[in-house]
């Protein structure tokens, strides 16, 4: 196609245009009068100022086509890098060492900040990381669970907190998505001041957990347990609590306290 219309355009520069703007320049009339040397002089003076007109459009035209291919190749390559390096976190992420799986989740927290298109394959594989190392109840003796827990800081292994961080922080999770963490351990967890909204704790174990400050509106708590867990100026709404075991939690708001008494008589629903 571009070639077609190259063609017409030297064409038309070398065939119709020159003769018929030097008759539109100087009039029909004037066009008689010239000499057939003065007019054919003037025909080719046309004709060569249009076929330079036109070298430098294709030049030009090259040079923009040029770059345009530069850019896509540079799109590509770039592609590519973030491709590798994904693979890369996803290897990272199914290290035996809780360091380097720790690493994997900074690593995919950082692809999701510069790919926009990644983000929410990363929340999603991110939530199913914590499911899968952290799962409730424990596929491991729970001994060794709790043994291993306390070797590090914030009630999670590094590796589980960083997930859990780099899902609050909500920079890969879309407005109104929610994250699935059914049937997860997050016992002692720190995840105060965390956007925990929209998530899916069905199930899940956060007793002890730290929670305030955070909001949870309109998440999931179905048969969640969250005893002993401090849920201080935490943002509830939209939350249904009556099946959530909540003894022993504190700064339970009052419009939940007075739902879970209308609903059922149980002594915890007063905690």
């Amino acid at each position: 196609m571009t070639v077609v219309v190259v063609c017409v355009l030297v064409a038309g520069c070398v065939v119709f245009a020159p003769a018929w703007l030097v008759r539109h320049d100087v009039g029909v009339g004037g066009a008689s009068a010239l000499s057939a040397g003065d007019r054919l002089k003037a025909v080719n003076d046309v004709r060569s100022t249009l076929l330079q007109a036109l070298a430098g459009v294709v030049a030009l035209g090259g040079v923009g086509l040029g770059a345009l291919m530069t850019l896509r190749q540079i799109r590509v390559n770039r592609e590519g890098q973030f491709i590798d390096l994904f693979n890369k976190a996803v290897e990272q992420l199914a290290s035996d060492q809780v360091g380097v799986r720790h690493g994997g989740v900074y690593a995919m927290e950082r692809i999701a900040e510069a790919v926009p298109q990644y983000r929410g394959h990363i929340a999603a594989l991110l939530a199913s990381f914590v499911r899968q190392q952290a799962p409730w109840p424990p596929i491991r003796p729970l001994k060794e669970v709790d043994a291993e827990r306390q070797r590090f800081h914030g009630g999670l292994r590094d590796d589980i907190g960083g997930a859990m961080g780099a899902l609050g922080r909500r920079s890969m999770i879309g407005p109104g998505d929610s994250i699935e963490l059914e049937k997860v351990d997050l016992r002692g967890a720190e995840l105060g001041g965390m956007d925990l909204s929209d998530f899916c704790f069905t199930g899940a174990n956060l007793d002890g957990a730290d929670l305030a400050g955070s909001d949870l509106s309109r998440a999931i708590l179905a048969g969640a347990s969250l005893r002993n867990a401090d849920l201080t100026g935490t943002r509830l709404d939209g939350v249904d609590l009556t099946s959530v075991d909540l003894t022993g939690a504190t700064g339970i708001p009052a419009d939940q306290k007075e739902a879970r008494q209308g609903a059922s008589p149980d002594p915890v629903a007063s905690a």
